[in-house]
Order: C-alpha cells, then structure tokens, then sequence
C-alpha cells in the first residue's frame, strides 16, 4: 500500500525483499509494476546488506525505510554507509517480539539511531528510546474496502461469531477462544463459530474443538481472498489475541458493521479502534468467561449490537487510505 501510493504521487520506490517464504493466510495485494523488486532472499545477513546497499545506491535513493526489526536495522546500516536518512516502521508489539538477548539489544540499538520512525499506535513507539520517540509519528493502519460488500442490517445477520487470522495459537490464542466460545454456546446453542484462515496450528486447534466438544458447533472455513463480503452477513466477530498491532481482520469486520468482541490486546491496538459499549466491547486478554460474557451481551441485547455494529462503520472514514499515505508522504 505504502510503495504502490507514493509510486503513484510520481515517487521513484523500489523494494528489496529479504525474505522469500509467502505468508499463506493474508490474501495477496500486487504491487505496480512500476516498482522494481530486488529479492534479497536466501542470503545470509552480511550478504544482505551488501546487495541492499548496492540497490540503493543504483537507484540513488534519497531515503530508507525498514519494515519491522531486521530491515529497519539493515535501513539504518545502509543509510549510514550512503549518508541516506533512514526510517524504521514497527508493525506489531515489539514488547513481546523482541527476545532478552545480546543479540536483539544490538539491534535495537542500531534502530534507535534511526532519522525517523513510524508505529501503528502509540503503545508500540514506547518501547523504543526516547529520541527516537521524538523524531516518530504513529500512522494507523488503513482500511481498504474491495469489492462491493452487501449492507446488512443486523436483525438479518446469521446466528454465527466469526474470526478471521492465522491459525496460529502463541499470538491468536485460540484457546482462549474455544473455552469462550464454549461458555457462550451454553447459552445461547443457537449460535455457531465460523474460523477464516490456516496456520502452523491448525491441526491442534482442530483437535482443543474435538476436546471440548464442539465439533459441530465451530465450522472451518478456510482461506478468503474476499474476508468483508464472506462476513458480512454473520452476527458477530471475535478476535482473542494476546498481542497485535493493528488487526487488519478487526478493522475490516468493523467496516462492514458487525458488532466486535476482541481482548485489549498489548500495545493498544484494539483500544485505538474500539470505545468500549459504544462501537464494540474490550476484554482482558486471556479471559474467556469476559469474553463469553461479551457475546452474551450482544447475542442478548440487540439494540447495542446494532449501535455497536453502526457506530463501528466510521472506521472507514478514521483510516481511509488516503488519510495514512498523506501522513506517510
């Protein structure tokens, strides 16, 4: 998104790409093919920063930007080597990403002496030092709309919670969820719970369903490349992560009006996106008898979930892309 818009304000952008394995859960968005891609994959780390020093010099870059930890380091490295300013960009939860080593402390380090940083909300750009705070500014994640997604009221939604993520259980906690969604479907058995994505833990959260007893209560749906008109229609939708920066998956659900349930995941993503009772509901993380209750909640008082469901609409306006790429520009 970055790289495509800024081409498209006449920016020369050109990526290098250090790491070759494709994420199979997030559904792809091509870049312009305006923009040159070096693949840096493959290689070792010194190697790395010999071919990426070596692009940006051939493409007499003004300026360097590093998507998470290793390349904002390797931004900096090469912008120092050039005399180039580089940016660091923090996408998650650096808190709990971040390993208590030697190693990791030298890396941090080298990004602190970034010219600039950029982080998805402000819990994120704490962890860093404070100079770096200083020279940073938090740009959101953007909410993009494809496709035309069906306006459903909420009195015509299915009895279903759905969530959509990568089936992986350290950040996911799909633990959490089952026991939740567990507590739930005591009370209200009329509901079931539809699971959008693959992961490494697939197989295990397939067999916690088996455990507990809810093999015909929670359905797997598998990969989307269309997740607002696949959930547009469902009653509810439930994220339980432990940390994430922005959930791309929360702020499409919001987009297309459906009442949201999610823990107040580290560093504040889910804070910056709901105001509890009015556009959705919080709960600690790792809590399913509060998140059983938040459901019940919804499930039971349909008013509030419609007002939570429409007030959960603006998200479109508060991150509509041309509002991010300006702040990036």
């Amino acid at each position: 998104f970055v790289a495509d818009s800024l081409a498209a304000r006449q920016h020369r952008v050109y990526i290098a790409n250090l790491k070759g394995t494709q994420n199979v859960t997030d559904y792809e968005r091509t870049v312009s093919e305006t923009i040159q891609i070096k693949d840096c994959s493959g290689l070792g780390r010194g190697a790395q920063l010999r071919e990426i020093r070596k692009f940006a010099k051939s493409c007499s870059a003004d300026i360097i930007i590093g998507f998470t930890g290793i390349p904002s380091m390797m931004a900096r490295l090469v912008g120092l080597t050039l005399g180039i300013p580089s940016i660091m960009s923090e996408r998650g939860d650096p808190a709990r990403t971040t390993p208590n080593i030697w190693k990791a402390k030298l890396v941090l380090a080298i990004i602190n002496s970034s010219k600039g940083g950029v982080f998805q909300i402000e819990g994120a750009r704490d962890f860093y030092g404070k100079g770096l705070q200083k020279r940073s500014v938090v740009i959101p994640n953007p909410i993009f709309i494809n496709g035309d997604v069906p306006c459903v009221e909420y009195a015509n939604r299915e009895k279903t919670v759905v969530s959509v993520g990568r089936l992986d259980n350290e950040q996911k906690r799909y633990d959490v969820m089952l026991d939740a969604f567990k507590l739930f479907a005591e009370r209200h058995p009329e509901y079931i719970l539809k699971l959008y994505g693959r992961g490494i833990d697939e197989k295990t959260i397939k067999a916690w369903v088996t455990e507990r007893n809810l093999d015909d209560k929670v359905h797997f749906m598998g990969l989307t490349t269309q997740p607002m008109q696949e959930i547009c229609r469902d009653g509810m939708f439930l994220i339980t992560s432990d940390f994430e920066g922005i959930s791309n998956a929360l702020l499409e659900a919001m987009a297309v009006g459906l009442p949201c349930v999610s823990t107040d995941h580290t560093p504040g993503g889910a804070r910056m996106l709901i105001t509890d009772w009015e556009n959705g509901l919080l709960a600690p993380i790792g809590d399913a008898a509060a998140l059983a209750a938040a459901m019940c909640r919804f499930a039971e008082d349909p008013v509030l979930a419609a007002k939570c469901g429409e007030n959960a609409k603006d998200v479109v306006n508060r991150f509509a892309p041309r509002k991010m790429i300006d702040m990036w520009e």
